[in-house]
């Protein structure tokens, strides 16, 4: 093979990649959305005790980290955010079937760190 199509053999290789790495960001950037939406909806109901959407939003967004499109990030250490976030998800859809009031803010505030502990990491390893 000549120098000429080696060279478009690779460009074609770069842009199928690029192109692949870009489809994986609009789908975790869309269920990032979602998942957000679910994250205020889920402080709302417990800043009013709505024990009904407290659970179908914690469930909703439980169910979300079972989508492809979470699972776009394919690493170790993401599979460890991941679990604890599902953790965290389960302790608060637990303390809002108990209908805990004590508990239940707690509760959303460990998912929120969670959330704030896997974003943090994720900028360090694309610094990395």
């Amino acid at each position: 093979m000549n120098k000429k199509w080696q060279f478009v053999v690779v460009l074609s290789a770069v842009v199928v990649g690029f192109a692949a790495v870009s489809g994986q960001r609009a789908q975790l950037d869309s269920i990032m959305r979602e998942k957000l939406v679910h994250t205020q909806l889920i402080l709302e109901t417990v800043v009013t005790s709505d024990w009904a959407s407290l659970e179908k939003h914690t469930e909703d967004l439980e169910r979300l980290t079972n989508d492809p499109r979470w699972m776009v990030l394919r690493y170790p250490e993401s599979a460890r955010q991941s679990a604890a976030f599902v953790r965290a998800l389960q302790d608060l859809r637990l303390a809002a079937v108990k209908r805990d009031l004590e508990k239940t803010p707690l509760a959303y505030t460990e998912v929120i760190l969670k959330c704030v502990e896997c974003h943090r990491y994720m900028a360090r390893a694309r610094i990395a």
